[in-house]
Order: C-alpha cells, then sequence, then structure tokens
C-alpha cells in the first residue's frame, strides 16, 4: 500500500521507496583487477614451478649421495684393511648427475693432494665432500670420473711405492 509521501506500508512498517542508482565504477576498475589477477597467478605458477624444480634436484641429490656413500663406505673398509683388499659393488647414478673421486672440481690437476675427496655433479652444480680413503684409477695416476648409468665396479688397494700412500683403486668391470 502507497501511504503518504513516497512511502510504502507494509504491516505497519513504513519502508521509503526510492529509485536505486547504478554505479559502474567498479566496471572501470575490472581491466585492472584482472591484469594484477592474472599477473599474481603468473608469479605463483613461477615460483611453484622454481620450488619444485628444486624439490626435484635435492631428491636426485639425495639419491646420487646415496649411491656414492656406498662406495665411499666400501672404500674406506677396504683402507682399514690394508693392501691387496678386494670388493666388487654397483651403483646407479641417476640422470643428469656424475661423480669424481679422488678430485676436487677443477682442480684435477691436483691429485694425488686432493685423493681423499670425491666430489658430486648435479646440473652443472659442484658439490665435494670428504673421505677417510684416497682414490685413484686402476693406473694409480688420476682421479676416477663416473656418469650417470649403471656402474659395476670393483675396488682394490695398493700403496703407491713413490708416496706410500695406500689408494682404494676404482675401476668399471662393466654392467650385466
Amino acid at each position: 500500500m502507497w501511504g503518504q509521501r513516497g512511502k510504502f506500508t507494509a504491516v505497519n512498517a513504513q519502508v521509503l521507496a526510492c529509485k536505486i542508482g547504478t554505479d559502474e565504477s567498479a566496471v572501470c576498475g575490472l581491466p585492472f583487477r584482472l591484469t594484477v589477477t592474472g599477473t599474481f597467478f603468473a608469479v605463483l605458477v613461477l615460483i611453484s614451478s622454481v620450488s619444485l624444480s628444486g624439490f626435484l634436484d635435492g631428491v636426485k641429490e639425495q639419491e646420487t649421495l646415496d649411491e656414492v656413500t656406498e662406495l665411499i663406505a666400501a672404500g674406506e673398509q677396504l683402507s682399514m684393511r690394508g693392501e691387496g683388499s678386494e670388493i666388487i659393488l654397483e651403483i646407479n647414478l641417476p640422470h643428469g648427475t656424475s661423480a669424481d673421486f679422488g678430485t676436487l672440481p677443477d682442480r684435477e690437476g691436483n691429485w694425488p693432494e686432493n685423493a681423499n675427496n670425491y666430489c658430486i655433479t648435479i646440473g652443472g652444480k659442484s658439490k665435494f665432500y670428504p673421505a677417510a680413503a684416497s682414490f685413484s684409477n686402476p693406473e694409480l695416476n688420476g682421479p676416477v670420473f663416473l656418469g650417470p648409468g649403471r656402474h659395476r665396479l670393483f675396488l682394490s688397494t695398493q700403496i703407491d711405492q713413490g708416496s706410500g700412500r695406500l689408494f682404494v683403486l676404482i675401476s668399471e668391470t662393466g654392467a650385466d
């Protein structure tokens, strides 16, 4: 019911009847809001992909370290037993990784001074670690490099006659 002076009454309640105006200022800000939201989403996706990539590299590094640690532990055990000790073991380095024994990164010429170190390289980034054993190739004249894949290795110990130092010699016997 229409009452006096443009008021609508219903069950003794009065409500003002007025014309509702349209405010289109939100429509003008819509492209800006969509741009900000899109940019935020793109940054979120980028951060997520970088984080995932870092996580996967960490997993790959841990897998490589687990495999290499097996070889290092065997080498240290052989080294404690002395000259003439031998063992055969298998390791499997993940794709995109490599391991160097008896050297530090970019210092391959400093062998045998760095023979008691090993290095893991993943995606061009290297980390080196110390070892209780000294490592060499079978010719007893330099470090050993292993690329990705399965490796069946023969480890033996020999004393270098020139220095009197005990080395763990690493040679590949071929995969089964």
